[in-house]
């Protein structure tokens, strides 16, 4: 029984249609890319002949170069009579200079 102008036949006609399209549309998608890809990775012969597997190109290699450390600065200061914690003969005295306001 069909139900005419709009009907459930109508409608599942045109989702057939809808999938068939986009089944298409997919094929087509993929023969496209793949033509691409073929295309895209070999060469023809310079004879006009079979084409052949194009040769990669080779890169120079950049290695990056660090920076020299600058040597550490050694400055002499005089401690004789200010506070300090720690012996006398120690390898290291960290002097702070600040400010008190």
């Amino acid at each position: 029984m069909s139900e005419g102008r709009g009907g459930s036949d109508s409608r599942m006609g045109w989702i057939v249609s809808a999938n068939l399209l986009a089944l298409v549309a997919v094929v087509v998608a993929v023969a496209a890319l793949v033509t691409t890809l073929v295309f895209h990775f070999t060469e023809e012969d310079e004879e006009g002949g079979t084409p052949a597997v194009a040769q990669p190109t080779v890169t120079a290699q950049v290695t990056p170069t660090l920076p020299t450390p600058t040597p550490p600065t050694v400055v002499e200061v005089s401690v004789d009579d200010d506070p300090s914690v720690g012996p006398e003969d120690a390898a290291v005295t960290i002097v702070e200079f600040s400010d008190y306001q």
